[in-house]
C-alpha cells in the first residue's frame, strides 16, 4: 500500500502515502480540537465542583430550612442561574408544590431517570414552579427530585440560555446537592418570623 500510486486526471499520480499523511494530519487536528474541548470541559467542571462544594459547606451550617433555600437561591444568582426549591405542601405558598403536580411531571419527564434537563413547556413550568414565577420561556432547565422516606419536592435551576442544560449532561454534582438538601429539609425546622411569613406569602 505504501508503494502504490494512483493516476489522477488533475494532479497526476498521487501516492497513497500522501493520502495517508493527509488523513493523519486531519485526524491530528481533530484530536487537538477534542483535547481542547475536554480541557475546557474539565476547567468548567472544576469551577462547578468548587462552587457546589462551597454551597454545600454553607448549607450544612444552616439551622433552618428557609436558610438552606435562600443559600441555594443566592448561589444560583451568582452562577447566572435561577434556583428553585419546591416542597410538597409547604406552609409557604412561594415554595409549595402539590404531590399531584409532582407525580404528573415525574411521569411525563423523569422516565425512571434521576433528573430532567432541557426546555419546559409553559404548562409544566407553571405546574412545577408556580404560575407567578418569572421562569424563562425560551430557557433551559434541570430538575431533580428531593426524596427521603418519600417524595419531598424538587430542586431546579433555570438558565436564560436555551442550550445551557441539555439531556446528555452529567448531573453528578447536582444529584449530590439534592441528597444533602433532602437530608436538611427532613432534619431542620422550618421557622419563619412574622415579617418573613408576610414577605414570602405575598411574593
Amino acid at each position: 500500500m505504501d508503494r502504490l500510486s494512483l493516476p489522477h486526471q488533475d494532479l497526476g499520480a498521487v501516492s497513497l502515502v500522501h493520502v495517508q499523511m493527509s488523513r493523519q494530519r486531519q485526524r491530528i487536528e481533530e484530536l487537538e480540537e477534542e483535547i481542547t474541548a475536554l480541557m475546557s470541559l474539565a476547567a468548567n467542571n472544576d469551577k462547578t465542583f468548587h462552587e457546589f462544594m462551597e454551597l454545600q459547606e454553607q448549607i450544612l451550617q444552616c439551622t433552618q430550612s428557609i436558610d438552606v433555600v435562600k443559600a441555594i437561591e443566592e448561589k444560583g444568582k451568582k452562577l447566572g442561574l435561577t434556583a428553585y426549591v419546591r416542597l410538597i405542601d409547604s406552609e409557604v405558598p412561594r415554595y409549595q408544590l402539590s404531590l399531584e403536580q409532582y407525580q404528573r411531571f415525574a411521569t411525563n419527564h423523569f422516565n425512571g431517570k434521576s433528573a430532567y434537563l432541557g426546555r419546559m413547556r409553559k404548562t409544566d413550568r407553571q405546574a412545577l414552579l408556580g404560575e407567578n414565577t418569572a421562569a424563562p420561556e425560551m430557557g433551559s432547565y434541570v430538575v431533580l427530585s428531593l426524596k427521603k422516606n418519600g417524595v419531598q419536592g424538587i430542586l431546579a435551576f433555570s438558565s436564560e440560555d436555551g442550550g445551557h442544560f441539555q439531556p446528555h449532561m452529567d448531573t453528578l454534582f447536582l444529584r449530590h446537592l439534592a441528597l444533602v438538601v433532602s437530608h436538611l429539609i427532613d432534619t431542620l425546622p422550618w421557622q419563619l418570623s412574622h415579617h418573613e411569613r408576610i414577605t414570602h406569602t405575598s411574593a
